[in-house]
């Protein structure tokens, strides 16, 4: 899940057909190194690509009011080749640029990058502070190389004097919930100075979801917080914000349940933008691939020329934006933490 951006100031009174955002969240490669047992990367169905820099560049050139840019999507950013190119491209036309790994592939090398390619933001997912929990959900992740890999990043950071923002996000489930505190600690202790704690994205209950995903969503349904965990989660919460409070580590909590006046609301499809690797404009970051839910593809073969205002104002962006207004959302936003207040 991305940062929150606001829209730009609209030139038309159209809410279906709004300008292009001033915040916007580009997935360079479509691929991952791990198998972790709630994300749908590798089997997703749509086309598993990797975006070239010149198309990253095209996409740019298209959002010359671009403030702000996560460069991040289902697969790994740092698969890509040239992820620090793009960071750096971005970075050099003022855009505020952030980024989520898995610290799994971090060199010393790509530390240092991380310090000076004017990267603002790095987040690092690590979902629980023993090896047995963390590697229960990032199948193929070492818990120790991973800790190892954060230690180069911040002592990188400190050498370059770096500004870079540094931050762990733990995807909050039944299997790590007793972990959070020892988290908030163990990040203490490594110098990370945030924790973003964050609800399954979705439940994956859409009518008509691809069979390969079935597995996955069984899981999700077995490992998202029920009813019946919310009295040990307030707990386990309270003593997370007291040791925080404590050590100074900032903390970031999601809602154990709806806000007041239940959920049902969502701007991203209006006032964000995501693109695929391969070209596909979606929703949201939380459809994630594009065989759930697509605005079309903005690069079609043979064009260097991205289509992307005529994707963004398109028919199927301003029919899904239009359910959305209408209190009737597409069966792919009902079943999303986002939508339900609860992520």
């Amino acid at each position: 899940m991305s940062p929150t951006a606001t829209a730009l100031p609209s030139a038309s009174p159209d809410p279906l057909a709004p300008p292009l955002p001033r915040f916007a969240q580009i997935e360079p490669i479509g691929r991952c190194n791990l198998a972790c047992r709630m994300c749908t990367v590798n089997e997703r169905g749509d086309t598993v690509a990797e975006m070239s820099l010149a198309q990253f560049r095209a996409l740019l050139d298209r959002m010359p009011g671009l403030e702000e840019l996560h460069l991040q999507g289902l697969g790994e950013p740092m698969l890509h080749p040239q992820f620090f190119e793009m960071v750096e491209l971005a970075a050099s036309r003022g855009i505020r640029v952030s980024a989520n790994t898995n610290a799994t592939l971090v060199t010393p090398e790509r530390a240092r990058r991380c310090a000076e390619s004017g990267l603002a933001v790095l987040s690092v997912s690590l979902d629980g502070a023993s090896r047995e929990v963390y590697e229960a959900v990032r199948r193929k992740a070492s818990f120790a190389k991973v800790l190892r890999n954060l230690d180069r990043i911040v002592a990188a950071r400190d050498e370059a004097g770096s500004a870079l923002e540094l931050r762990a996000v733990m995807v909050l489930m039944r299997g790590n919930l007793d972990e959070l505190p020892a988290l908030v600690r163990l990040l203490h202790e490594h110098r990370v100075p945030t924790l973003l704690v964050q609800r399954l994205s979705s439940d994956l209950a859409q009518p008509g979801l691809p069979s390969r995903y079935i597995p996955i969503r069984s899981y999700v349904e077995s490992a998202e917080l029920g009813l019946a965990e919310l009295p040990r989660a307030r707990v386990v919460f309270a003593r997370a914000r007291e040791l925080a409070a404590s050590l100074g580590v900032t903390l970031h909590l999601p809602r154990l349940e709806p806000r007041a006046g239940g959920g049902g609301r969502c701007s991203w499809p209006s006032e964000q933008l995501y693109v695929t690797a391969a070209g596909e404009l979606l929703p949201c970051c939380m459809v994630a691939t594009a065989d759930r839910a697509s605005f079309g593809r903005v690069f079609e073969p043979g064009e260097d020329a991205p289509r992307l205002l005529e994707r963004w104002h398109g028919r199927e962006a301003q029919l899904f934006r239009g359910a959305l207004a209408a209190g009737e959302p597409p069966s792919v936003c009902r079943g999303c933490a986002l939508y339900r207040g609860m992520f």
